[in-house]
């Protein structure tokens, strides 16, 4: 049976506008990508694109400026790992132009892939079904707050 999902499929763009790899996103990027236009962006099994095991159905710039995504899972063994936990990373699939010297011309995103481990820190599936299935948790003391014992 499908399985509805949502996750985080890039993380917010560094705040100095570079890039880490020339297939990250930027600001502007995130804010405009529609990965559900047409049918959807396909979805598949760590990049194979020999196995397409279901679609996204929409992309939005998340409140962080992360860009989040929603799709549905068709393939009944991707679906079965996504549901047991084993396969729940994302990771976009980007084609990316240069110039001789090395300098981004173009990008797009080709697809989305489940994984087992996303190379962006923090790119997994973050609902199933409307049912909360990941969360991040951080214990860092805010800076100026002093630590008490």
């Amino acid at each position: 049976m499908p399985v509805r999902f949502k996750g985080i499929a890039h993380p917010p763009p560094r705040r100095d506008g570079k890039r880490d790899n020339p297939a990250d996103m930027s600001v502007g990027e995130i804010a405009t990508t529609n990965l559900g236009l047409a049918g959807g962006t396909q979805l598949l099994y760590e990049h194979d694109h020999g196995q397409r095991v279901g679609h996204v159905t929409s992309s939005w710039e998340g409140p962080r400026g992360e860009l989040r995504v929603s799709g549905v899972v068709t393939d009944p063994q991707t679906e079965r790992d996504v549901r047991s936990g084993q396969t729940r990373g994302l990771s976009l699939g980007t084609s990316v132009i240069t110039g001789e010297a090395g300098q981004r011309i173009h990008a797009q995103t080709d697809e989305l892939s489940l994984c087992a481990e996303p190379r962006r820190g923090g790119c997994y599936v973050t609902e199933l079904e409307g049912r909360s299935v990941h969360r991040a948790a951080t214990f860092s003391k805010p800076r100026g707050v002093p630590l008490t014992r």
